[in-house]
């Protein structure tokens, strides 16, 4: 079972405009290659960005904690979401958008005292929909079966118990089990260190590199590369 685990996480793909291909390592060398060679040429015009993939066997999870228990969003949680004190937050508006975008499967964690976390959980079924994203279509590759992706983790910042990121995620990770799905991938941008500090201890792996070019030219800024790759490129 690991090994068609870790085999399905690990394909490469580019990424350009709604499109992804799924490509052999050689090829992804390759297109690696050129990009890095295309930003060291012109760092000013070629501008790289990266993001470290992640992914998760959920055979190999901590029990779920108790007393977390996550409610499916909803129409009404939206609302309130929209007059929170943090819906200005960069990954609330985010979350935000994936429900205007018809994205619906994400969960909340409340308590007497309102939202405490939540989080969106992308499976196969929303392939169609990540490809016509209107920004960022390209960090989103065709989920394989048996996986899914989380996005957009979002602690409120009105929470008043310690850890709820963790214990969230906890419990997210039986909640993808339920669906029937085998593994969860997800993506951090590389310099955000305590975000990967927080993976590596709620039980994430590092297993390979988003990187995005994005060509400051006419026409060409529309259309960023993404490599999606199972190991660090140049």
């Amino acid at each position: 079972m690991t090994a068609t685990l870790v085999s399905s996480a690990s394909r490469e793909w580019v990424c350009a405009g709604t499109s992804a291909w799924g490509c052999p390592p050689a090829l992804a060398r390759v297109a690696a290659r050129a990009g890095a060679w295309a930003h060291a040429l012109s760092a000013e015009r070629v501008l790289r960005e990266r993001w470290i993939r992640y992914r998760i066997d959920l055979a190999a999870v901590p029990p779920a904690p108790e007393g977390v228990h996550l409610k499916p969003m909803t129409d009404h949680f939206i609302q309130c979401l929209r007059t929170h004190v943090d819906r200005d937050q960069n990954q609330l508006q985010s979350g935000l958008r994936f429900w205007e975008h018809g994205l619906r499967r994400a969960y909340m964690w409340c308590d007497e005292s309102g939202p405490l976390c939540m989080q969106w959980l992308l499976t196969r079924p929303d392939n169609a929909l990540l490809r016509t994203l209107p920004e960022w279509a390209g960090m989103y590759p065709p989920l394989q079966s048996g996986w899914g992706q989380v996005e957009n983790l979002f602690a409120f910042s009105t929470a008043r118990r310690k850890g709820v990121a963790t214990q969230f995620e906890y419990a997210l990770y039986h909640v993808a089990r339920d669906l029937g799905l085998s593994g969860l991938i997800t993506h951090i941008a590389e310099r955000n260190e305590a975000a990967r500090g927080w993976a590596d201890r709620a039980g994430w792996q590092e297993y390979g590199v988003i990187v995005r070019y994005r060509v400051d030219l006419p026409v060409l800024r529309s259309f960023p590369l993404y490599l999606h790759r199972a190991s660090d490129p140049i």
